[in-house]
């Protein structure tokens, strides 16, 4: 890893951090399934790595984005497992509980961030294989990758300079 890539990484520890503390929080409390980080590395790729993404802007000290991307498999599993409802395509409740899902984590994350004073914009979720997710160009995003006991996925998230 490159000393530029290392120092990126650690100045967004701070962010990072409540992220992924949220996430598995939220993974425990809402869905019962345990989670594990597996990758950190800054986002290379134009695409999220699976086909259903939610995603988040957050503004406030510091602008960024908060995408939160499954596999299908795995969205159905998250709508079974938050509503009881099974299904075997991506439709409404399925884009509604990946939303849901995003929303709980990043606002759990706000509250470990309350210095950066954020707000959340409503979730929009992508659906496909190879979507593709602008980020504004002064903007690397952190990817996160995570496995837990229904499946893979990741989080990506990326900020400004925060404004002084």
């Amino acid at each position: 890893m490159s000393a530029a890539v290392e120092q990126k990484m650690a100045s967004d520890v701070d962010y990072i951090n409540p992220v992924i503390t949220s996430t598995k929080n939220v993974f425990e409390m809402m869905l019962g399934a345990s989670v594990a980080r597996t990758g950190l590395k800054l986002k290379t790729q134009v695409t999220p790595e699976h086909e259903v993404s939610a995603v988040i802007g957050l503004t406030g000290l510091v602008q960024g984005t908060f995408v939160l991307s499954f596999g299908k498999e795995m969205s159905f599993s998250v709508l079974d497992q938050l509503v009881g409802i099974k299904t075997d395509e991506v439709n409404n409740e399925v884009c509604d509980a990946i939303g849901e899902l995003a929303n709980m984590i990043a606002g759990a994350a706000k509250a470990h961030l309350a210095q950066l004073e954020l707000s959340l914009s409503i979730p929009n979720v992508v659906t496909g294989a190879g979507h593709v997710v602008h980020y504004p160009s002064d903007v690397v995003p952190i990817c996160i990758s995570f496995d837990s006991d229904l499946g893979p996925f990741t989080i990506e998230v990326g900020f400004t300079k925060p404004v002084h």
